[in-house]
């Protein structure tokens, strides 16, 4: 006996009592039949199916023996012997569903219960067997004495055309020992509500019983050896018999599985119970046939592996999961706790089961309130909580706090409340979330601290540089005259850098009050903005000859003097980089990246976005410079063929994100540039963020 029917004999030795208690309901349900194995018998039952699980099978044969031959004797038949075994087998089978817990467990205990089962019926049936031979012997000599025995010349054998059921029946009423007692045996199997084919070793049927011709839906004359076994299941039950079934039968005798039998005269398709069996003559060792039992699979068989399998699926989920799942019963104790619990909390699972929440999982000061809660969502079956994450204090095996984020489930076991805790250890991200927090705040003062020193550092310039233009001009006035060549050209050239020296720090003022002077967000219609923009940049338009085309633009919350700032820039960098043989062109249009019925059916108003586009015709530049062209101070182009002080577009992308928006360009060299700006159409204030926050 192997490691496998160990398993059995320790279930069968630690779940006797509960099989025992099932039994007895299962008993009183059925009306306590006459055959019934009782209760104080059972006691014995299930130590001798013990002893057989250990290696022995005396015990079971000896009581089989026994109480067959004793029912047997007191008019009792196969069929009711049968059917009382089948409610000690529905008990284990009931307790081994109920009661465990892993899958491949499940599936070995099954089906060591299912080869148990077979031999204790294998042995009621060689009883019966014995049993109908005394009783023949005892006919047998009475009738002989009477002088009613008739000689074995004066039998023949089954005429043609006649079936062997019809040989069998009549045999029955035949007096002799070995031919009465075969007859008693073929009335049995052709009385057996089981369906039962005999097939030769190369798979012909010769044999079916009364139950096989009604599922097959043969005629009763019709003879075994004209149809074929596939006729008789589906393309996929038919594959498996012949792939796996008989190859299991040729290596070990036997197999039993699933098969979908199909009704030959109107179709229909029913799942049996199949078992497969090689039958050998009396006193050979040779196979003589083949037996096929089909018996079909009750609704509760159905639910019971239908539960199984549920039960399996869900310690799969349990024992897989990432997670820590907890689960609490009516009396608000612990019934699972799988691995990922075990890791995260540092208990085994055996010290945590049948224990309270509250006793491990939360701090002591926790404790209290939370064992409340529990106790409430049980009894009243709701809760506030309940499918909704929060954030706990759990407490780990050694002590330790950590922050988790728990979900709580309520469901139905049994007819009894169950509460499933949903554990997600966020310490590490608790971590990265201060870091964060920690180098945002960081970076905002820093950020602060570069526009206080760009402002006061360019506020402080001013004086100085005003004093330099100041004496500057006054030089020219007054000693012009006085000046040869040479002093005149450095003259100018001071001014020249004075008057650069000044943009710049208009940049800086400029690009600093961004963020230092910027204005609430209100409507902003930006078709208006850029139509006044167009209207102060007429002077430079007129000067190159250019055109300004303005399309319809969005209405959005914004800065409205960053806006104008912005558009100016855009407007007047297209104007200055234009090609020297044709007039700029300059295209100014926009549109909301959703329509309207899309903003109003799905997209909440502060992810909504438009799309700003000002086009020229102008010089372009080569892609590969993009991110240069928005940094502080970079040029593409000579400060003698093109002014300015390369800090228009860098002002440009800090208003841009300011608003919580975007800006990039595309262009070709000789052809001109497309600069693409998105924009929120709506902003939220900082109290309407607060109020979002969970």
């Amino acid at each position: 006996m192997g490691v496998t029917m160990q398993q059995l004999r320790k279930f069968l030795q630690s779940r006797g009592e509960a099989i025992q208690a099932v039994y007895r309901r299962r008993l009183s349900a059925s009306g306590n039949r006459q055959w019934s194995i009782g209760e104080a018998d059972l006691g014995r039952v299930l130590e001798a199916m013990k002893a057989f699980a250990q290696g022995d099978p005396r015990p079971v044969k000896d009581w089989a023996s026994v109480w067959t031959q004793a029912a047997l004797s007191a008019g009792g038949s196969i069929g009711e012997l049968f059917s009382a075994l089948g409610l000690v087998e529905a008990a284990c089978r009931n307790v081994i569903l109920r009661e465990s817990d892993r899958k491949r467990t499940l599936a070995l205990l099954l089906s060591q219960l299912a080869d148990l089962m077979a031999e204790v019926r294998q042995t009621i049936a060689a009883e019966g067997v014995k049993h109908a031979r005394q009783t023949v012997g005892i006919v047998a000599a009475e009738q002989k004495s009477a002088g009613v025995v008739e000689s074995a010349a004066d039998r023949s054998r089954p005429a043609p055309g006649e079936t062997i059921g019809d040989r069998n029946r009549a045999a029955a009423g035949e007096v002799g020992g070995e031919d009465r007692t075969w007859a008693a045996l073929a009335s049995l199997v052709e009385e057996e509500e089981a369906v039962i084919c005999l097939a030769d070793l190369h798979g012909r049927p010769f044999y079916f019983n009364r139950s096989a011709r009604r599922a097959f839906g043969l005629e009763e004359k019709q003879p075994a050896g004209a149809v074929r076994l596939s006729q008789f299941y589906t393309e996929a039950s038919w594959a498996e018999l012949r792939d796996v079934a008989v190859p299991a039968v040729n290596q070990s005798g036997r197999w039993k599985g699933r098969s979908h039998v199909r009704h030959l005269g109107d179709d229909e398709v029913i799942e049996y119970e199949t078992l497969l069996r090689l039958v050998k003559s009396p006193g050979q060792e040779r196979t003589s046939c083949l037996a096929i039992v089909h018996r079909p699979v009750s609704d509760q068989e159905r639910l019971e592996e239908a539960l199984a399998e549920v039960e399996a699926r869900k310690h799969a989920i349990l024992e897989t999961s990432l997670d820590p799942i907890i689960t609490i019963n009516a009396a608000g104790q612990i019934t699972e706790f799988n691995r990922a619990a075990e890791q995260v909390f540092g208990y085994p699972r055996q010290e945590v089961i049948g224990r309270t929440p509250s006793e491990l999982l939360f701090p002591p000061a926790d404790s209290p309130s939370q064992q409340n809660r529990i106790e409430r969502y049980l009894q009243s079956g709701e809760g506030s909580q309940l499918g909704r994450r929060m954030e706990v204090t759990a407490r780990r095996a050694n002590g330790e706090l950590f922050p988790a984020e728990m979900t709580m489930t309520l469901s139905q076991e049994h007819g009894e409340p169950v509460l499933t805790f949903f554990v997600r250890d966020i310490s590490q991200r608790k971590q990265a979330e201060e870091e964060q927090a920690r180098y945002a705040a960081e970076l905002e003062r820093s950020n602060k601290e570069l526009e206080q020193f760009a402002y006061i550092a360019s506020h402080d310039l001013q004086e100085p540089l005003r004093k330099i233009r100041t004496f500057g001009d006054r030089l020219q006035m007054k000693c012009d005259q006085q000046l040869d060549e040479v002093g005149r050209e450095c003259l100018a050239r001071m001014q020249d850098a004075a008057q650069r020296m000044q943009r710049l720090i208009d940049g800086l003022l400029t690009l600093s009050r961004v963020t230092t002077q910027g204005q609430e967000f209100v409507r902003v219609n930006l078709e208006e903005v850029v139509q006044e923009v167009v209207r102060d940049l007429e002077a430079q338009i007129e000067k190159v000859q250019g055109r300004v085309e303005v399309g319809h633009l969005p209405t959005i919350y914004a800065d409205p003097l960053q806006m104008r700032q912005l558009f100016q820039n855009l407007l007047g960098n297209a104007l200055k980089f234009h090609r020297p043989d044709e007039p700029p062109l300059v295209r100014v249009s926009g549109r909301y990246l959703r329509d309207r019925t899309q903003r109003s059916a799905s997209a909440a108003e502060t992810e909504e976005f438009c799309r700003i586009v000002v086009e020229d015709n102008g010089i372009g530049f080569e892609e590969k410079y993009l991110d240069r062209i928005f940094n502080m101070f970079q040029r593409l182009h000579p400060r003698d063929v093109y002014e300015g002080t390369g800090v228009g577009l860098a002002i440009c992308r800090k208003i841009v994100q300011r608003h919580g928006g975007s800006i990039t360009a595309q262009s070709t060299p000789g052809k001109g540039s497309t600069f693409i700006c998105l924009l929120p159409v709506f902003h939220r204030t900082k109290k309407e963020k607060e109020k979002e926050i969970p």
